[in-house]
């Protein structure tokens, strides 16, 4: 199951202002931070940290139960390059801080031209690069085991690529947590001679 099965389902009252913020010929990706849209981030944020019950849905890390800094609603197709999926609620969820620096605005979509004027945002996991919380299984495309992550398909391994998922292997190198921990290497090695691991 994917890690999100519950899409937001917008208040009236944020649809309201939603439809009054979009009908503004100065919309854009950056009125996302407007403060006249701080009821419907918080909404959105709500719903996403109870749903995924305060994990990041890529490093599966923490996110923060109060703090909205601590708690980033990620737009998994960037807003600024595809404005009309700003408010979709499966273009939606919550990610720890770090991931949502390193993810940044990168492109996500396996043919993004083809997309840019669409207005339906795409329901086939596979138009998308990365994992996808409201599509893909975590199990099935990323094996996390301590603070590493392995890919175990393409998706995962563009996921562990553009959050850098394994940023605390990179900045530290190979330390004591990593070395006795017996499972991780037995996985490792799992996965390098067979090309798959059972989870």
């Amino acid at each position: 199951m994917p890690i999100i099965n519950a899409p937001v389902v917008l208040s009236d009252a944020s649809l309201a202002i939603i439809e009054a913020k979009t009908s503004d010929p100065d919309f854009s990706h950056t009125s996302w931070n407007d403060a006249d849209l701080e009821s419907v981030r918080c909404e959105v944020r709500n719903h996403y940290r109870d749903v995924q019950r305060l994990t990041c849905v890529y490093c599966q890390g923490a996110v923060s139960q109060r703090s909205a800094f601590g708690a980033p609603v990620e737009h998994i197709v960037p807003k600024s390059q595809h404005l009309g999926f700003m408010f979709e609620p499966k273009n939606m969820c919550v990610i720890c801080p770090d991931c949502n620096e390193y993810k940044g605005k990168r492109e996500v979509l396996v043919e993004p031209v083809l997309v840019a004027n669409r207005v339906n945002y795409p329901v086939n996991p596979a138009a998308f690069r990365i994992m996808h919380p409201h599509y893909d299984e975590y199990d099935e495309n990323i094996m996390r085991a301590n603070r590493v992550y392995i890919e175990c398909s393409d998706k995962g391994g563009y996921t562990i690529y553009i959050c850098n998922l394994n940023r605390f292997f990179r900045r530290f190198g190979r330390c004591d947590e990593f070395v006795n921990d017996a499972e991780l290497v037995q996985k490792s090695e799992r996965f390098y001679s067979e090309g798959h691991v059972d989870i």
